[in-house]
């Protein structure tokens, strides 16, 4: 009798364990699309600027570490990430000329200072 109480508690439990991870991912999701749609037009351009950069700023790390490895053969480009950065840069400076917001306008200021720092840290004109 004891144990099909025990079984009846852990079974309860896991329940109430599982209830509360579904409510949680309901509200971690609904705060996700509230985010989302919180944005303006011209803050998921500077967003999807912000990405194209991570994306160079990582490939080009990437590619001056394979081309410092002795003995094997560089198959990156440094150059080529270097270029990706110089082209986020461009992209973004006409993207600002353009700006309207006062939120993407800090955005995109924030996504310059970041760009031009990592170009002057790694010496890209």
């Amino acid at each position: 009798m004891e144990s099909g109480y025990n079984e009846s508690i852990n079974w309860r439990l896991k329940m109430r364990a599982i209830i509360w991870l579904l409510i949680l991912a309901v509200v971690v999701f609904l705060g996700y699309r509230y985010y989302q749609k919180s944005m303006s037009d011209e803050e998921r351009q500077v967003k999807q600027l912000e990405k194209e950069f991570s994306r160079a700023e990582d490939s080009y790390i990437s590619a001056v570490r394979q081309t410092g490895e002795i003995g094997l053969t560089a198959i990156a480009d440094p150059e080529a990430a270097a270029n990706k950065v110089k082209a986020v840069r461009e992209r973004l400076r006409q993207l600002m000329s353009e700006l309207e917001e006062d939120k993407a306008m800090a955005r995109a200021r924030a996504l310059e200072d970041r760009i031009l720092h990592f170009c002057r840290a790694n010496h890209i004109e």
